[in-house]
């Protein structure tokens, strides 16, 4: 499988979606910033590979995340991981990652 850049699949799922515009709340993290914030010592964000989508809750993250993977399937394009995650204090967004090489196509959603 080939990769596309992740603001090539988040303009395709965009077109999909609404109107509105897709708020990134996380891109690219420096190595302090990812220790800070708890984030993993591998994260794709330190490689500037992931975004972290902000929705409106778990059934927008549901279809943001339905219309990506369908994307990745019919276009034959790989990515490394779609995740629906929460913080400890409920906020809900969707991980969204492509890496040049080596995707894992990781999918897990929380429960909710």
């Amino acid at each position: 499988m080939t990769t596309a850049p992740v603001s090539s699949r988040l303009s395709i799922a965009h077109g999909e979606i609404s109107e509105k515009p897709i708020i990134i709340n996380s891109g690219y993290r420096s190595p302090q910033l990812n220790r800070k914030i708890g984030g993993v010592k591998n994260s794709n964000h330190l490689t500037g590979c992931a975004v972290d989508i902000r929705v409106t809750g778990m059934e927008q993250a549901k279809k943001y995340a339905e219309i990506l993977r369908e994307y990745a399937d019919e276009s034959h394009q790989d990515f490394d991981e779609l995740l629906i995650e929460k913080n400890r204090y409920g906020a809900i967004w969707l991980h969204f990652a492509v890496r040049p090489r080596e995707n894992r196509r990781k999918v897990a959603f929380i429960r909710a």
